[in-house]
């Protein structure tokens, strides 16, 4: 297996600015934060010019209280502990709630957006915006905004000091403090590249290990999992490869950092020493003086190293940025009514595609009517899933409605809409709990009652029952733990509990036996009187079952009968095997 090819991600500009107004939220904790900061910072400031001050004054001769500037640095030393300490947990607390914030507004979209804006993304990609990004974020929260602007306070007090004391002095040191300064600037194009590299890089390869992990049984059945750790070991080579390129940029902007402020401290000892033979400065100030120019170069310094990570931050606020400006591809209504209580289904020359140049629907209309069940029955591709996709409201159709109950789906709000419509999907989804749990999923506030008599519709309690935990029988990770067919009928208790007056059963009997799924079908009659349900199925068992059958071919309806109507011509099995003429009544 080849390497795959270097990820590559879109620079989304203002991404990183679009976050800073989270701090909003948390006034409080960032005022805490900046005010121990600063406090830290010029006690720090004051502490080192005092312990200056009394060495220049010794080496001078001149006389000096000792005991007070002993207890002023004691008590100095002593506030600056105790900032520092309280400067780290503002600013963590501060960050980390932040970063909740962040990963509720992240959740709230991929909710907003899904399912049908998820299709070109990877449940391992979503998972390292989710917790990867966010959590490179926290260095931007704790440790870059508010010290930015102390560093800069910093460097103002410390400049006013150094030129009272010598004008010489900053002028010296200032412009060194400038090109410290700019130094991540003239380097942001190769720190904005290889940070989104190292970001996308690590996404792919946390998607990997994820769908590794998800579809071990099929590698192993396969025989492919050493193909796959193959591919996984070339993924690492490639983040490796990222990573060291980004360190060894980053080495080289602090090695330029190092430099400069080495030759900036030279110059200032130079400056010093001249100021002494010159006697603009006493020889009691000169050690003050050395200090207030390392007040100049330390904040510098400070900001270039914190700006050193400003591609990483970037490219990680790009993905989530990205992510939480997704536009949705249902959008909300304006004004939404309220949800009907009649199930009638009604598809009015809906057309869609998922391509703008490939049409799926072209026209379909039908009607559903209360207590009905119909089956939605053609060869694979014709459209049928896309029919309940577009029920579910997962898209929008491209031209005509659909409407329930005499209402447009486009005027239900999301809540109401999966009060009045849900589904069995053909791929269940079991959440690590108990059956109990994953079947309250449906209902939350449904009785114990409720959710035994939605067990027992859906033909589960003879299995649950013959178990010691019953309802409390651990589902396992993603069901793991159940077969395919008790997994299909707990979804089908899920549904059942919502009490919704529209079903779709997508392919739901797939995984059931002959005598199950006539029970469930039996249990299904008995439990919607006036429940609409639509039925996509394969299995001719199934689609006799239903009170009509519409056959879908070429993105139109081509037959809508009783399935005794349709069988008895033969439109039934040719509806299945494609062939549309024969399923329309037409001749071949």
């Amino acid at each position: 297996m080849t390497a795959p090819d270097r990820p590559t991600a879109t620079r989304r500009p203002g991404a990183l600015r679009r976050l800073l107004p989270a701090i909003a939220g948390h006034p409080r904790a960032f005022r805490g934060t900046l005010t121990a900061n600063l406090l830290g910072q010029l006690g720090g400031l004051t502490t080192a010019v005092l312990g200056a001050a009394l060495v220049g004054r010794a080496v001078a001769g001149v006389p000096t209280p000792v005991g007070v500037v002993t207890a002023l640095l004691g008590a100095l030393v002593a506030i600056v502990t105790v900032a520092t300490w309280w400067e780290m947990y503002v600013s963590h607390d501060l960050a980390y709630r932040i970063l909740a914030d962040l990963r509720t507004r992240v959740y709230d979209a991929i909710t907003r957006i899904a399912p049908g804006g998820l299709g070109g993304r990877r449940s391992g990609d979503l998972a390292t915006v989710a917790l990867s990004d966010i959590e490179t974020l926290e260095w931007l929260f704790a440790h870059t905004i508010a010290q930015l602007l102390t560093a800069t306070v910093v460097l103002g007090v410390g400049t006013a000091l150094a030129a009272w004391i010598d004008p010489w002095l900053p002028a010296v040191v200032l412009p060194a403090a400038a090109l410290i300064t700019v130094t991540p600037w003239l380097l942001r194009r190769h720190a904005d590249r290889q940070g989104a590299q190292v970001r996308a890089a690590t996404a792919e390869l946390t998607a990997d290990i994820v769908d590794t992990v998800h579809g071990l049984r099929e590698l192993t059945v396969f025989g492919a999992l050493e193909r796959r750790r193959a591919h996984l070991a070339a993924r690492t080579r490639q983040l490796g490869r990222t990573q060291r390129r980004n360190a060894a940029r980053a080495g080289l902007e602090t090695a330029l950092i190092d430099a400069l402020v080495a030759a900036a401290g030279v110059s200032a000892v130079l400056v010093v020493l001249d100021g002494i033979r010159a006697g603009r400065l006493d020889v009691a100030a000169g050690p003050v003086a050395l200090v207030l120019a390392g007040a100049i170069l330390g904040p510098a310094s400070q900001v270039a190293l914190l700006l050193k990570e400003a591609g990483t931050l970037r490219a990680a606020a790009d993905r989530v940025d990205a992510l939480l400006q997704a536009p949705s591809p249902v959008p909300a209504p304006a004004r939404p009514v309220p949800a009907p209580a009649d199930g009638e289904v009604i598809f009015d020359d809906v057309h869609f595609g998922y391509l703008p140049d490939r049409p799926v629907l072209r026209g379909v209309s039908f009607t559903l009517r209360p207590g009905e069940t119909v089956a939605l029955v053609g060869a694979s591709g014709v459209g049928k899933s896309t029919c309940a996709h577009l029920l579910l409201r997962y898209h929008d159709p491209g031209a005509g409605r659909i409407t329930v109950g005499g209402v447009d789906l486009r005027d239900l709000d999301d809540a109401d809409l999966r009060r009045t419509v849900t589904v069995v999907p053909q791929d269940v989804h079991l959440f690590p709990g108990s059956v109990a749990d994953n079947i309250r999923l449906g209902r939350p506030d449904a009785t114990d009652a409720e959710v035994r008599a939605a067990a027992e519709a859906a033909q589960l309690t003879p299995f649950l029952d013959a178990l010691p935990a019953g309802l409390d029988t651990p589902t396992g990770e993603r069901g793991a733990a159940l077969s395919g067919g008790q997994r299909a009928r707990v979804a089908v208790a899920r549904a059942l509990l919502t009490r919704a007056p529209v079903l779709v059963l997508d392919e739901a009997a797939a995984n059931l036996d002959a005598a199950t799924e006539a029970d469930l079908a039996v249990a299904l009659e008995s439990t919607g009187d006036r429940r609409t349900t639509l039925v996509i199925a394969h299995r001719l068992s199934t689609i006799m079952r239903a009170d009509r059958v519409i056959i879908l071919d070429g993105g139109r309806v081509v037959a809508d009968d009783a399935p005794e109507q349709l069988r008895g011509r033969g439109a039934l099995a040719a509806a299945v095997r494609g062939d549309a003429a024969t399923a329309a009544g037409r001749p071949a």
